[in-house]
């Protein structure tokens, strides 16, 4: 009888409310997730994980001493090692934060997030200069991430910030936190920096409360 895949990880700093809420956006964005409703107190977060080619659901459960386990019933267990990797990797990436760090890239881009905060949406030329900043502080803070697995110019200079994100994802298998919402803003921009569009006053508020989220996550 096969038995029972089970895994158990210890995730520093996983218990963070922050912490918590970017691993379940990580998760989301390759798993189906079921949240438990309501579980005990050393509990932190407890979900089941489904995505196509996954015979059953996996297990997951977050405790309050930093322990992360995973199961799934033995009919999971020939792809329980990949799924144990990526994971790992999703968890090791949610208690990653690069804002709260000592870099030029990160103070800059948070000096620009409080610049940001002083000007109106209520204004066109404002509205147009918050999502032109917030484009530039996503930018940074993309790149202050890439900056931790590739030292190469040519790679952390890069115009798109999408091939940037395509790297963090495809070549050093991180799962980037509200990545589509990165790319979005950076297409509205250009909208603004090339074609002169003024963006409505919903896509502004949504381009500043989303990169003041992922600066404070990512």
């Amino acid at each position: 009888m096969t038995p029972q895949p089970r895994l158990q990880i210890r995730t520093p700093g996983i218990c963070d409310d922050t912490c918590i809420k970017k691993l379940k956006v990580l998760l989301a964005q390759v798993y189906t997730l079921t949240e438990v409703p309501n579980p005990p107190n050393h509990i932190r977060f407890k979900s089941e994980l489904r995505k196509v080619g996954l015979p059953r659901e996996v297990h997951l459960e977050v405790f309050s001493n930093s322990n992360v386990t995973l199961t799934s019933s033995p009919e999971v267990a020939p792809l329980f090692p990949q799924i144990s990797t990526e994971i790992d990797g999703i968890l090791r990436e949610a208690v990653t934060i690069v804002s709260g760090r000592d870099s030029i890239r990160a103070a800059r881009a948070r000096r620009i997030k409080d610049y940001v905060s002083t000007l109106s949406v209520d204004d066109e030329i404002q509205r147009m200069a918050i999502v032109t900043l917030c484009d530039v502080i996503l930018d940074l803070m993309v790149t202050e991430k890439l900056s931790y697995f590739t030292g190469r110019r040519d790679e952390l200079e890069n115009e798109s910030v999408g091939a940037k994100i395509s790297l963090l994802e495809r070549q050093h298998h991180v799962q980037l936190y509200k990545s589509r919402t990165i790319r979005d803003v950076r297409e509205l921009r250009n909208k603004i920096a090339h074609g002169g569009a003024s963006p409505a006053r919903e896509e502004v508020v949504y381009s500043r409360d989303e990169t003041f989220d992922i600066f404070s996550t990512l």
